[in-house]
């Protein structure tokens, strides 16, 4: 089976026939190129009339004989097909008396479409148009200060008569002034790109201007605000600094946003609100272009209507029609609104019964959405039919092209090309005249009898009889969708778009299929996603192996593999036609190319080690094999990592990017970055670098599962260089095995039912990732965490657990001498009522308790320790079991020491604040509990021996009582003494009266007895707290204080009644006397109960 080894066609042909515009060329190469139009909308308020959407329904509506008026547009993004269906529409007019006027793109300049009206006017109106006016000759430079000039004196507010409605706006802000600051002229470039659009060119000069409209955009507001620097204290007025520096602030948001990716018109339509002073401006200037661009050229409007109007009445007389078709409404900006006018002006509307001064004006118009959106409602309401090549899938997205959504559409768009290309510009020039006599012949089709035609067509393809070479219809679908639909506010996927990008760079040099250098480089353009010409890192390893040592035919091998086969596959399949084919690419087309085949020796491709760089401690832990993932199950366990939003978010283009998952995106970026050591998305590597990092086995590096959660979170995990340098970042070099892995795991989660040659591949780079991780994450933790004084790492489980379990102990939760079990049961379980009256104890023994429980500190430590000594089953965090290993130690030391374990001596903070925070509760105790428990034991002694001496040898409950009722014989008898003593000893009395009947005395005597049996003299740490933790504290210090009050009350009572004895001296009984003073010595000293001074 013999292939083509060489190309049938030849360069001057592809150029005459693949042309820009569909408007150049003669009609032979249009009329056999021509993919119908279909598919297409219809609106507008004469839609009904056209029956169906194809392009001869939209040819007999609007050339009807009977039509006396028709405005229609038709409206597409840039290269959708608009000029070549109104070309259609132009080549097969019946036009009778019509007179047509066709005015082409020509260089997409005003000058040039001016230019042109002159040229296609019949001579009997050339002197009409001579009337327009005279040009001005002028440099690019001085052009553009004029254009500058003219559109400040526009923008002083008493310029329009009638005003254009923001003439206070402009007396507020004074932008007048603000364009004529000197920095301002001589160094903003907005005006000179206006004029650039108009003069037909885009960015550069090799650029067309491609549909472009020339309007002030916000990028032009951001340059002009960085040319306003010094304007402060110059000649202009207050409003225009005050305008300058809300312009200046504002600059830097569109600076942000541009730079993030965002286009002018998706800034201008999204956070228009938070750009006021940027967005009067803009809309200002726009609003003054049109008459600024008119005097700058020395053309009117009203010159133009007038022309317009002249030529109708002339007609008019005549009976005829005029037919004006428009490719490109933009190429006339500065006059687009004047032009409009003549186009919307229906005769039948101007003249009275019925008559009119002006002929019927059929006009077709091609607009973009963008021009759509910006043209003034009164337009929007006179079209009478609205022809839309696509749709947005979202608002704002651009347009899609209804002709090529079908693949069978796409594949015939590009066959009918490929055959007029190998017929060449000659060929179809005789067919053309041949079809005028007959007009159902088909275009020419080399392929007919061509002596390769069998081989060509079995390995490459064909459509209807046309073979596909040098492409493939696998080929032409992965170039179709490799086409880039957000290139500075334009779609590649386009009928232009697929010429350009596609055709011309692979027809454009066919000698290089000859001499075995085609795919040439022509075809890596901006116009294709860079990622998609990336190949996976085992094929690309292959290419290398297979070439070695041959720089330029792996890159030709690279274009083959990546465009005509499948970048993400390694394989040799048997195609449907039996041929072999390596990577989806037949064999045939390799041997046609004049490139080896390299897939019959893939099994004995070696796996060559992957350059790694060193770290300063490898692990000495084996990596568990990486297996084959199952169906549905990915080769890393996810632990859903939490999200942060960006400090600038997405443009909505990418927002909406379609077709691609986020996974894809990721991949071909890891593969870019192998590439070229560029990220282009730093945030979403380090995003993939994370889900990695979360697979780590957290025991394996050292760590309980919280802490490594804590340490390694989505904020600190970075690819070395897309952050700031900083201790607390988790940082990974890029070195090879970073780069392997990372798509690796990209790999094998997108492809489930991955080949296992691939998962081999795959999985041995996965896995040898995994070990420098876990050695790099190692050594972060000991840098995070900090090292004691005899190398081991500081560990946040022991601390947790120490400072939860002494709160527990404070809190008379549990024992401190209680089993472990129950100690490690109340740290773990939920908090319940405090047993040991923490408000009744001495100041460091509430400050501890205080300042774990500031912000709830105590559960967020709790719920960490439960996951640090968690073992759980499966993916639940839940159920499973506890390692209390890692507890059991740190309960023991607390308990036999009442000193937490050390600190490190360098003092670092960790970085998580609940570790630092356990750290800060540590060094503030002097490292344990021992001042606590000093302090408190003598506080509790001393309260206790005050009592016992209070109490003289009584109960509690009797030596109250008694006070009680001295405090009645005496209020009783003496009314005025001491009755605020009296009512608060009353008071205090009744309300401790229900603990007395709950049993509190009893608790405190044995308290007592406690401490007059020095059973509080243990030696056992653990003990000593415990019994203080269940010292009754609160009861011990209310009845302290009770029996003080008592105190202080009798002897305050025992004065009044000696001052009452000496006052009523031979007024009261002796008896009654000495009964008073018996109660009252008896209250004051049981031991005078039966004294003989007494008695």
């Amino acid at each position: 089976m013999e292939l083509p080894l060489k190309a049938c066609w030849n360069a001057e042909d592809v150029s005459r026939i693949i042309s820009n515009e569909a408007l150049e060329g003669h009609e032979g190469v249009f009329l056999a190129t021509h993919t119908p139009i279909a598919g297409f909308s219809v609106s507008g308020s004469h839609a009904g009339e056209i029956e169906e959407p194809t392009e001869e329904a939209v040819l007999w509506t609007l050339s009807d004989p009977g039509r006396r008026h028709a405005f229609c547009v038709v409206q597409g993004e840039p290269g959708s097909g608009k000029s070549h269906l109104i070309r259609w529409l132009s080549v097969n007019w019946l036009e009778g008396r019509d007179v047509k006027l066709l005015l082409q793109r020509a260089d997409g300049s005003l000058e040039g479409a001016l230019r042109q009206l002159r040229e296609c006017l019949p001579a009997e109106f050339q002197e009409l148009f001579d009337k327009l006016g005279r040009p001005q000759k002028a440099t690019a430079q001085g052009r553009a200060r004029q254009l500058l000039g003219n559109l400040a004196s526009s923008a002083h507010p008493d310029h329009f008569d009638p005003p254009l409605g923001d003439q206070e706006w402009c007396k507020t802000n004074r932008p007048d002034q603000l364009l004529s600051y000197l920095h301002l002229r001589d160094n903003w470039t907005g005006p000179s790109r206006i004029l650039r659009l108009m003069d037909g060119r885009g960015a550069a000069d090799s650029d067309s201007r491609n549909s472009q409209s020339a309007s002030f955009n916000l990028f032009d507001m951001e340059e002009l605000a960085d040319c306003c620097a010094g304007i402060a204290n110059s000649s202009v007025s207050l409003g225009a600094e005050r305008l300058a520096l809300r312009l200046t602030g504002e600059a830097a948001t569109i600076e942000d946003l541009k730079n993030a990716g965002w286009s002018a018109e998706e800034i201008e339509r999204e956070k228009a609100t938070e750009l006021p002073a940027s967005m009067a401006l803009m809309n200002a200037l726009n609003r003054r272009r049109n008459d600024a661009v008119q005097s700058l050229i020395g053309v009117s409007a009203a010159g133009l209507k007038s022309l317009f109007r002249q030529i109708r009445e002339v007609l008019a007389a005549r009976g005829q029609r005029l037919v004006l078709l428009l490719e490109d409404i933009t190429t006339w900006e500065g006059f687009d609104d004047s032009l409009t006018d003549v186009l919307v002006t229906n005769a039948e509307t101007r003249g009275g019964d019925g008559e009119s001064d002006m002929c019927p004006l059929i006009s077709v118009v091609g607009i973009t959405p963008k021009y759509r959106k910006d043209l003034a409602g009164n337009y929007l309401g006179r079209i009478t039919h609205e022809i839309s090549l696509g749709l947005a899938q979202h608002e704002g997205d651009l347009q899609d092209v209804a002709t090529l959504r079908d693949e069978a559409m796409r594949h015939n768009f590009v066959a009918r090309y490929l055959a007029a290309i190998r017929t060449g510009d000659a060929g179809l020039k005789a067919w053309r005249e041949r079809r005028r006599e007959d007009p159902d012949l088909p275009p020419p089709n080399r392929c007919e009898a061509c002596p390769v035609q069998e081989g060509c067509h079995a390995v490459f393809g064909k459509i209807d009889g046309i073979g596909l070479f040098p492409f493939t219809a696998d080929a032409f679908g992965r170039f179709y969708d490799a086409l880039n639909e957000r290139d500075s506010g334009m779609t590649w996927k386009t009928p232009r778009g697929i010429l350009q990008a596609v055709l011309s760079p692979n027809l454009a040099q066919p000698q290089a299929i000859e001499t075995g250098a085609f795919p040439t480089p022509l075809m890596e353009s901006h116009s294709l996603r860079p990622e998609t010409r990336l190949l996976s890192a085992q094929l690309n390893r292959m290419v290398e192996v297979g070439l070695e040592g041959n720089q330029r035919d792996q890159a030709r091998m690279r274009r083959v593999l990546a465009y005509w086969g499948d970048p993400n596959r390694a394989d040799v399949t048997r195609l449907d036609n039996g041929q072999r084919a390596f990577a989806r690419v037949p064999e045939g087309v390799f041997t046609a190319f004049h490139l080896p085949w390299i897939g019959s020796d893939m099994t004995t491709v070696r796996q060559e080690p992957l350059r790694v760089v060193p770290v300063e401690r490898p692990t000495d832990v084996v990596p568990e094999l990486v297996q084959t993932p199952a169906q549905g199950q990915d080769p890393v366990t996810q632990r859903d990592p939490p999200r942060r939003p960006t400090q600038v978010e997405p443009p909505p283009s990418r927002r909406n990017a379609p077709n691609r998952s986020m996974l894809e995106r990721a991949r071909d970026q890891v593969r870019a970055w192998r590439e070229s050591g560029a990220i282009e998305s730093p945030k979403e590597m380090n995003d993939r670098l994370y889900e990695i990092v979360c697979a780590i086995d957290p025991r394996r590096i050292g760590l309980d599962p919280h802490s490594f959660k804590r340490l390694f979170t989505q904020e600190q995990v970075k690819i070395e260089g897309t952050g700031p340098s900083q201790r607390s970042y988790f940082s990974v070099t890029r070195a090879d095995w970073a780069v392997a892995g990372l798509e690796a795991y990209l790999e094998l989660s997108l492809n489930k039912a991955i080949e296992s040659g691939a998962a081999a591949f795959n999985g041995q780079a996965l896995a040898l990732m995994m070990r420098r991780l876990e050695a790099l994450a190692r050594d972060y933790a000991d840098r995070r965490l900090s090292r004691l004084s005899d190398g081991s790492r500081w560990s946040p489980v022991a601390a947790c657990v120490q400072v939860l379990l002494a709160r527990a102990w404070l809190r008379g939760t549990v024992a401190a001498d209680a089993p472990p079990n129950e100690q490690m049961r109340a740290i773990l379980s939920d908090e319940k009522d405090a047993k040991s009256d923490p408000m009744a104890r001495c100041e460091p023994w509430q400050k501890y308790l205080n300042i774990t429980d500031s912000n709830r500190l105590h559960a967020s430590l709790r719920e960490g320790l439960r996951e640090m000594l968690g073992t759980p089953q499966g993916d639940s965090k839940n159920f499973g079991l506890a390692d209390v290993s890692l507890a059991a130690g740190a309960i023991r030391r607390l308990r036999d020491t009442l000193r937490f374990d050390l600190l490190p001596g360098d003092a670092i903070d960790t970085g998580v604040k609940e570790f630092d925070k356990v750290r800060e509760i540590i060094a503030s105790f002097e490292g344990g509990l021992t001042r606590i428990v000093r302090v408190e034991k003598s506080m509790i002694i001393q309260r206790a021996q005050t009592l016992l001496v209070n109490l003289r040898g009584r109960s509690i409950e009797d030596h109250l009582s008694r006070i009680d009722q001295v405090v009645d014989a005496v209020s009783a008898q003496l009314r005025s003494a001491e009755t605020a003593r009296v009512a608060q000893w009353k008071q205090e009395y009744n309300r401790i009266k229900p603990r007395l009947l709950a049993g509190a005395p009893a608790s405190v005597e044995q308290l007592l007895l406690d401490v007059e049996g020095d059973a509080q003299t243990a030696v056992d740490h653990a003990a000593t707290i415990a019994w203080l933790a269940r010292a009754p504290a609160r009861d011990l210090e209310e009845l302290r204080l009770l029996s003080q009050t008592g105190e202080d009350i009798i002897e305050k009572l025992l004065i009044h009644v000696r001052e009452c004895v000496a006052e009523g001296a031979g007024k009261l009984s002796l008896s009654s006397i000495h009964q008073l003073g018996v109660k009252l010595a008896t209250a004051l000293n049981p031991s005078h109960r039966n004294s003989p001074e007494v008695v």
